[in-house]
Parts: structure tokens; sequence; C-alpha cells
């Protein structure tokens, strides 16, 4: 079942909750357990008993749990959603909050929109899916217990804020968050106001309340909604200081959210103390999250290193340009927040690396520009470089969780005949993409062949787009035989790119460059939909029994798209294919990126028939648990080890997959079979299906119809 659909999010236990240990004084959590199915209940007991919990009572119906709750209240109930008998969960869910004020996770193996949108109208405080995990068990229950306890928190101080509310020295505001169709934040709505507030603004209350600050202050920055819509959005407190350019002030603002939707402001006047000039230029030229230059103060450093290089024969210097490895899996699995202090612990860590005299900048999102001046010599940059891609190997504990970076990093050796700061900047990156692009943590230092390369990169992205809006891509269809009888079971569709010229482009000459560019995913779309297509074309010649597929190979990026699911059933519907006929491969690495995610996308696909292939299997990831875990049909063996099976070791190596498939009940597909000989010991191994040049090339649309309709097929 997708989490998504659910509303949670992949988490580690909350660093907030307190740990559990049996010989603490303080009692352990007191659960209740509302279901049905006595044998779920009682797994849930045990394992909330493994996990340190008390368990206040097993109840199979909503009544029953009222009861409970009325009599001897626990800290938290389980709630299955879907009651045989009377109320069901939800219901009963409804008046436990009400009546006693306690908060409910849900207990749910359906998804279905309906069932949800009732659910989330009762605001539960999380959702455990069955089969119940026991991490997501104690997750969800630590993270409800945490958020109810703030809330009593919240409330209790309520009306101690009343009291003070109106003596405020500085302004205050409760808003309300507006949030378009997608539901983010695009507005606030200004509930309540102090006298502070009017005294600090020249605006009367009367004026301002129940008017969207849009409204009351015209000239609002994008980042008083963003940042206010935040706090509001995920109840996460937050200070920040900034220009209000309709009342040409400076304020100190400290926001955190009161309730579902809302975000409460105390705004400090600090115009006179911001009006320097010092502090003006420190803002403009400096990144607020790291207090590093920004791009234009290092662009300004740089410019300054060109103009002594031509002054000045001795003078030598370089740039080293630096991006971090995978630092947006960072922000998707800890957060944003978690993110920023990642980047200024690397901020720190690289300016303890350098002297006073140099710069380090940060460029980007997660990019560093680190300027050395007066090196003794070219070697003196490759040493810090070095010394920095080791100091980030090294663990990193943010919020209780540790973590391991590394970069990439391309290094522009000066002096040189450069004119613009800008240029010199562009070539770091180039180097820093050539690293990148050899492996993690690797160095590369920039030569103009690395320039040529980009240009030529940059053509290929181009040729792309343009091929992509003039629908220059068409398929090819390589055909799967049976090994035991050489019948046709299938295709495996392969995309080429037509040239102007007339030739064909192969996917080694364009793959790489889509995958980097993000055209990939346009691109797979269009594969989907056209290998959808032929299959439906293809299906209606043939009787429902005949067991025949294609095989379309889905990428990481397009594997990760949100709407996979939802892309694919759209393909099937709009050209009838019959999904059980549609094979999707994808590499071992994409399913373990994110393998929760992962999980339900595939549990997705497969409940509409379509079968999971592995393909490249033995190459990637090393650990064979996710065969069980993941809902997977067929294993594809790697080109690379049936191409080479006169060695005893790629010949061990194939025979084990085809075994180790058997024992789990999945089918073995090889590919790249050219000889006879490769042929009869993949027959020998028992291998399912193969594929290559022994038996055909891929083939266009029509010699691949002809093909299914000869009489040989």
């Amino acid at each position: 079942m997708n989490r998504q659909a659910l509303g949670t999010t992949d988490m580690a236990p909350s660093p907030l909750a307190p740990p559990r240990d049996a010989s603490a004084a303080t009692p352990p959590q007191r659960i209740l357990v509302v279901e049905d199915e006595r044998i779920v209940a009682l797994d849930i007991s045990a394992r909330l008993k493994k996990l340190g919990y008390a368990v206040a009572g097993l109840a199979t119906s909503g009544e029953a749990a009222l009861d409970i709750c009325r009599e001897t209240p626990p800290s938290l109930v389980l709630m299955d959603i879907f009651l045989d008998s009377g109320m069901d969960g939800i219901e009963a869910a409804r008046r436990i909050r009400e009546l006693h004020d306690i908060p409910v996770v849900y207990i749910t193996s359906h998804d279905d929109q309906l069932t949800l949108r009732r659910a989330a109208k009762t605001a539960p405080y999380g959702y455990v899916i069955k089969p119940v995990d026991e991490r997501w068990l104690q997750s969800a229950i630590e993270v409800a217990l945490y958020k109810h306890a703030t809330e009593i928190d919240l409330k209790r101080s309520e009306d101690r804020f009343r009291r003070l509310f109106e003596r405020m020295l500085n302004a205050f505001v409760l808003f309300e968050a507006i949030c378009d169709g997608t539901g983010e934040v695009e507005d606030l709505r200004l509930l309540e106001v102090n006298p502070a507030f009017e005294r600090v603004t020249g605006l009367p209350r009367g004026e301002v309340e129940g008017r969207r600050i849009r409204e009351v202050f015209p000239g609002v920055e994008p980042f008083w909604i963003e940042t206010l819509g935040q706090v509001a959005a995920t109840r996460v407190s937050t200070r920040f200081e900034n220009y209000l350019a309709d009342l040409n002030q400076y304020f100190l603002v400290e926001a955190y959210s009161p309730g579902p939707g809302q975000v409460a402001a105390i705004i400090e006047d600090v115009t006179d103390l911001r009006r320097g000039e010092q502090l003006l230029r420190h803002r403009t030229f400096h990144d607020p999250l790291t207090d590093l230059p920004n791009r234009s103060l290092c662009l300004d450093r740089l410019h300054r290193a060109i103009e002594r290089a031509k002054r000045r024969l001795n003078y030598v210097y370089a740039l080293i340009f630096l991006d971090l490895d995978r630092f947006k899996l960072i922000n998707d699995s800890l957060g944003h927040l978690a993110g920023d202090k990642v980047l200024c612990r690397v901020a720190a860590l690289l300016r303890r690396h350098v002297r006073r005299l140099d710069t380090v900048a940060r460029v980007g999102g997660d990019e560093f520009a680190i300027l050395l001046e007066e090196i003794a010599s070219p070697g003196d940059a490759l040493r810090v470089a070095r010394k920095i891609r080791d100091s980030l190997t090294e663990a990193m504990t943010i919020d209780g969780q540790k973590l391991y970076l590394s970069a990439g990093m391309g290094i522009v050796l000066g002096p040189a005949d450069y004119e613009r700061p800008e240029e010199l900047l562009q070539n770091a990156t180039i180097a820093m993409n050539h690293a990148r692009r050899s492996g993690v943590g690797r160095i590369k230092v920039f030569d103009w062949v690395m320039r040529e390369v980009a240009e030529h990169d940059m053509g290929v992205e181009t040729g792309l787009r343009r091929s992509l809006e003039e629908k220059q891509f068409i398929l090819y269809y390589q055909p799967i035989y049976s090994l035991s009888d050489r019948s046709l079971v299938g295709f495996e569709a392969l995309v080429r790119r037509q040239r102007p010229d007339g030739g064909l482009d192969l996917p080694g000459e364009f793959i790489h460059i889509a995958e980097e560019t993000g055209l990939i995913i346009p691109l797979g779309n269009l594969v989907m939909a056209e290998a959808c297509a032929a299959l439906g074309r293809w299906s209606m010649d043939m009787a429902a029994s005949t067991k025949f597929s294609i095989s379309v190979n889905l990428s990481g990026k397009q594997f990760s798209q949100p709407d996979l699911v939802k892309q694919t059933v759209k393909s099937l519907r709009d050209t009838g294919a019959d999904p059980r006929r549609l094979r999707l491969e994808i590499t071992e690495s994409v399913l373990m990126d994110n393998p929760e995610s992962a999980l339900a996308k595939l549990r997705g696909l497969r409940e509409m028939g379509i079968t999971i292939g592995i393909d490249d299997f033995g190459t990637g990831y090393s650990s064979l648990s996710y065969l069980q875990r993941f809902p997977i049909d067929c294993l594809k063996v790697d080109r690379g080890f049936v191409s080479d099976m006169d060695d005893h070791g790629n010949r061990v190596i194939v025979k084990t997959v085809v075994n180790l498939a058997h024992s789990l009940g999945l089918e073995v597909v090889a590919e790249g079979i050219e000889t006879p000989r490769q042929e009869a010991l993949l027959k020998e191994f028992g291998c399912d299906f193969g594929q290559g040049f022994l038996f055909s090339r891929p083939l266009p649309h029509d010699k691949a119809s002809a093909f299914l309709r000869s009489p040989a097929t």
C-alpha cells in the first residue's frame, strides 16, 4: 500500500521521543488496541509489549473502545478503520477525540480515497499499515504521543497567552494559511492583531483583521508568505528577520503554529538596528544560511584574482568547485532542516581547511567554491582538495543520525588567460561534472577537452529536446524466445532516435544525457505509450491464452516519479493494451534507492496485472533479501555474464542465478545470446527465456508485426 496515500513519510524514530527503558521510574505508555480480528490484535499486542509499551486492553468494537476510554483512559488508541460490528473505527475515533482527547493512530490495509477522506476528517495522529512493521509501529506511536503532548502544552499556555496578548510591547499577529488547489500556501489571512501591531504599523486593527496579507501589504515579499506558510504547514517554529517594503521597516519575527493551518508571529521592529551600511552590505554579499560569501561576492573575488595575475608574474591561484553527492537524498529522508544543518557543518569544515586570505563561498544549493590565493604551486590545490575529501568521509551526526558525505570536486589552476570570472567558475563546474561521472568523491583538474565534451553534451541535449518536440524517436523490438522450444514469447522495446540524415542513434549515444538533464522522463513516457500502443494492436490478433508480452525498461528517474503508476494506467487505457502482457524492467539499484516507495509502486503495478522484471541482475545491489520482499516475477541475467560463459566463474554465476530464481518461483531471461554454445549452456542450466543476435536483432515495428504473423513464429 502506498504510504503517501496515508500521509506518512520515510522517517527514523523521532529523536524527540523519550527512549524506553524498562528500569526507568516512568511507567510505560498504555496503548489500547481496537481490532476485530483476534489473531491480528494478539500479534499487535505482542509487538507492543516487545517494544516496551503496556497494552491497556483489546477491544473488538467501537462501543467497547469508548467504554475503556471512559473508565481507564489509555495514552493512545490503535484503531482498525474497518470494524465488522456496530460503529466503524472512524466514527469511534471521532468520538474518542471529542470526548476524551486521546490520540488515535489508524491501522489499515485499505487505501480507497473515500475512506481516507473520512479518516482524515478525524485528524488522526498517524497510520500503521497491515501487515504491521515494528519499526513503523514504534515510529507512528512515538510521533503521535509527542505530538499530543505538544498540543496539551499549547492548550495550557493558551490562557496565559491571552492575558499577555493585550499587554505585549511587540506586535503580534495570528495568521490563517490560505492554500491553493495543490495544498501549497499561497497567502495568509490576518485573524487577530494586538494593540502593539497598530502602534508599530500605524494600521488600525479593524482595517486589517480578516484581510489577506497581500491586501494589507501589497508589496510583501514572497519570502514572508513562504516562511510563515511553512510554519503553518509543518508546525515547526522559526525565527527570521526581513524587510517589509510597504512600511520601509526591518522586522525580527518569531513564528510558531498554535493550531493546524495557523501561524502566530511576534514581530519586533529592528529598523534602527539594521540601517547601517555594514549589515546591509553583509546581507547583500553573504549566504543567509551558512554566512559564507555568496555567488556575487565569489565572482568579485575571482575578478580580483584574475586582475592580480595580470599584474604579478609570481601570483598563483586555484579555484575548487565542490558539489555534495546525493544531497537531495538527505533532504528527502531527514528533511530540509536537517539538510540545512548539513550545509552549515560542511561550510564550517571547508573554513577549517583554508587560510584567512582564501575565500569559501556557497554558490548554489549544495555547491561551494573555494578560491585559494597566493599558493606556492598547483599541487597545493590538489592537497587541499584531498584533505577536504578525506574530512567529508568522516561520520557527521545530524539530529541523531550518522551521515557519511562525499563530494565531486573540479579544480581550475591559475593563472590563465581568463577575462571573466564567470568563465573561470564555469570551467571549474565542468571539471566537477567530469569528476562526478567518474564516481563518488572524485577530483578532476580542468582541461580544455572537458570544455569540448560539455559543449558536445549541450548539443546532444538540444538535439534531444528537438527530437522530442518533433517525435523523432521510434521503437525497435527484439524477440524473446522460450529456450525449451524456441517459441516466441515476447519482445523487448528498445528506443532509437532518427537523425536528419536518415540514420539511427542507439541509446548509448543519448540516454546518459537524457538521464542527466531529466529528459528521460518525457522520453520514458513516450516509450511507454508507444510500447503499449504496439501491444494493444498485436494483442487483437492473438488468442487470450497466448503467452506474449512486451518488456519496457524504466530508468531510475522515471521510476522515482510519484505519478508512475498513474502514467502507466493512462498508457494502458489509451491504447487498450492488456496489462498482463506488459513487463516493466528496472535495475536492482533503483529498487534500493528508496525501498519503501519502490515497494508501494511495485505493489500498485502488480495489482493491475503488470509483471516486474529485474534488469542486469547480478551487477547492482549486493543484498538478495529484496527478492523476497518485493513483488518480482522475473530476473534478467546481464549480458556480460552470458557473453563470457567460456569463463568458469561466469558459468557458475549464471547457473546460480537460474537456480536461485527458480527456487523463489521466478522466471529467468538471458540477454545477449550470440552463439549456439551459449544457448546450449543456458538450456542445460534450465534458463526459461533468451534473446540476442543468435535469434534476431531488434526489429522496427513493421518487421516485428510481420515476424509475429509468420507461420514459423
